[in-house]
């Protein structure tokens, strides 16, 4: 561990620290504060002296409400209050009846005495319980027994009060988690820093901050993690700006940073390089060290735009820029992000779009070379929203994947290509293999294969003719657990398929530690393979070697003869693509079948 990682682990310990101390002093003052804050001293009166010189002392002090009375030893024995001393010498000769009484036999002989250590929420527990008659007498305060002060029940409740309302201002503007300022308090201070921007002439900048891939941590690892590793987010973002700056948390790993009073607008760039630069330093949490990215889009004030609402819009379209391109950066808003928030929007509406019917299936028709035969069909998502149309699935999909939707969306798919395979048996199709991709997040479930067979058994399909595909990079993370899965999917019966092989990292001889049964070459190895010798050296070679570990292979994407003449020459099993066949709807799809049978 170099010198660098060691310092920011310290530093991230020790700020996660006073981070912690800092919520449980705003959220626990009820449990530290004690008695002692609302103590005031009150002269004591001894037991044995005369009522009437008692009644003297607050006749004299016309703000003294009760006095304690003590013995000998300043320990406290009763109580004495202003109303019940004058209602008795306010009778008719009391004072020739009274005048020589000691305190002693007319005081209250059950106040309430606490210890100047005891909580006032224990004081309030106390007083509840010996009855409310003593918040207007008062009680008496003593240090190892020994009388030391007094306090009003008009100052507990004032002290209650008070410390209430902090508690529900903390509770309303700062994230019960991280302890930095929540949405409300972050668009108050937004909108703080605008006038005062506007008053002073000088810029200030926001930045919207977004961990890369925090669901998938926190699926993998658990909850606990998750909030630690956001605890340390916030604590890294908070120890790369002034204290003058403002650091909050919009919600789940969305944070974002308001840099007020910049000299020079260049400050913000070097502020955001900073803190990607800081976010990618291992990072310590439960004993086990991760490394985790983050995508900052930064907005400035009045240059980009000098409303709330607007900076705060650009700052995001710049963060989702940076997601769109490979996330772990930074960039300053561009007019040409403005696209951006059409894709945040879509998030919204994705998520209603399965309830609402919007998703369909097209297939697509996967031909032998060698008989000319319909061997199966690739089941192709598509979404028609009702105001903007055919949304293309490059579009939609990272989308899905960023959010988590993607997991019930996938299972849609597979039920949907399951219940239709067993619909085109009813009509006399016949049985075709149907190939469902399958994401990264789903595949990393753990009760996926419980999915998978639930899925079999309410459809009644055979899963012999189903193909799951999945990329290069699903099947390299993680290769142990991967290898369980894929195994027990094998075991149902199904087939298993490396999908856009050749564009990962992966290579052939990896591919015979796995249970695979097909290669699904990337279109971008076929494209115009005629023209590009590097490119059909590349294909050659996979199915070569993919030929001799006795997998099947599949060439994606041809589009023209001359593809479909090349993939021929070095023997390809089977190919796909616009050549024969665009993707169709269920129904079009049969009608396509038909025509090709007359043939």
């Amino acid at each position: 561990m170099n010198a660098l990682t060691h310092t920011t682990k310290e530093k991230e310990l020790f700020n996660s620290e006073i981070q912690r101390e800092y919520i449980n002093t705003a959220l626990s003052q009820n449990q530290s504060s004690t008695v002692k804050q609302l103590m005031h001293y009150v002269a004591p009166i001894q037991v044995q002296q005369r009522c009437l010189d008692v009644l003297t002392i607050f006749i004299e002090n016309t703000a003294l409400f009760s006095v304690p009375i003590i013995d000998e030893q300043n320990i406290p024995v009763g109580l004495i209050d202003r109303g019940r001393l004058t209602e008795i010498f306010f009778k008719p000769f009391a004072r020739d009846l009274y005048h020589k009484k000691l305190i002693g036999e007319i005081m209250t002989t059950d106040p309430v005495i606490v210890d100047i250590n005891t909580s006032i929420d224990d004081l309030a527990n106390i007083t509840i319980n010996a009855g409310m008659r003593h918040m207007a007498d008062g009680f008496i305060i003593v240090e190892s027994c020994v009388y030391v002060g007094m306090a009003t029940g008009h100052k507990l409740l004032e002290e209650i009060t008070q410390r209430k309302q902090q508690e529900l201002y903390f509770l309303a503007h700062y994230d019960q988690l991280t302890g930095v300022p929540n949405r409300l308090l972050f668009k108050d201070r937004l909108l703080q820093a605008c006038r005062q921007a506007k008053r002073s002439n000088q810029p200030f900048a926001l930045i919207f901050v977004d961990l890369d891939r925090f669901k998938q941590i926190n699926d993998t690892l658990g909850h606990s993690f998750g909030d630690q590793l956001l605890i340390n987010f916030a604590t890294r973002l908070s120890s790369s700006i002034r204290e003058s700056d403002t650091v909050a948390r919009l919600g789940g790993d969305e944070f974002v940073i308001i840099l007020q009073n910049l000299a020079h607008v260049e400050h913000a760039e070097k502020v955001a390089s900073t803190i990607v630069d800081t976010i990618r330093q291992p990072m310590l949490i439960f004993e086990r060290e991760i490394q985790i990215t983050a995508s900052l889009g930064v907005a400035l004030f009045p240059k980009h735009d000098d409303t709330v609402d607007g900076l705060i819009k650009k700052a995001d379209a710049a963060m989702y820029d940076v997601k769109e391109n490979g996330r772990n950066g930074y960039a300053i808003y561009s007019e040409s992000y403005d696209h951006c928030q059409i894709d945040r929007s879509i998030e919204t509406e994705l998520g209603m779009a399965l309830n609402n019917h919007e998703f369909s299936l097209f297939y697509q028709p996967q031909i032998n070379l060698a008989s000319h035969q319909l061997m199966g069909v690739e089941a192709l998502l598509r979404w028609h929203h009702p105001k903007r149309g055919a949304i293309p699935p490059a579009t939609f999909i990272p989308i899905a994947e960023e959010s988590g939707l993607i997991v019930a969306i996938g299972e849609w798919v597979l039920h949907e290509a399951c219940r239709q395979h067993a619909e085109w048996i009813k009509q006399g199709l016949p049985h075709l293999r149907i190939a469902v991709n399958v994401s990264d997040i789903q595949f990393r479930r753990k009760d996926f294969c419980t999915r998978v067979e639930k899925i079999i058994q309410d459809t009644g399909i055979d899963p012999k003719y189903i193909e799951l595909e999945l990329t290069e990079s699903v099947v390299m993370t993680d290769p142990l657990q991967t290898v369980i899965t894929l195994n027990e999917l094998r075991l149902l019966g199904i087939k298993l398929a490396i999908d856009d092989f050749g564009t990962g990292h992966s290579s052939l001889s990896y591919l015979t530690r796995l249970p695979v049964d097909k290669i699904k070459i990337d279109q971008s190895f076929i494209r115009n393979i005629q023209d590009n010798p590097a490119n059909e050296v590349i294909v050659r070679a996979i199915i070569a070697m993919g030929g001799s570990l006795g997998l099947e292979m599949i060439a994606e994407g041809v589009e023209t003869l001359a593809e479909l003449e090349c993939i021929k020459r070095h023997h390809c099993q089977e190919v796909q693509g616009y050549y024969f066949s665009v993707p169709m709807p269920a129904e079009k799809f049969q009608d396509w079948h038909h025509n090709l049978m007359k043939h």
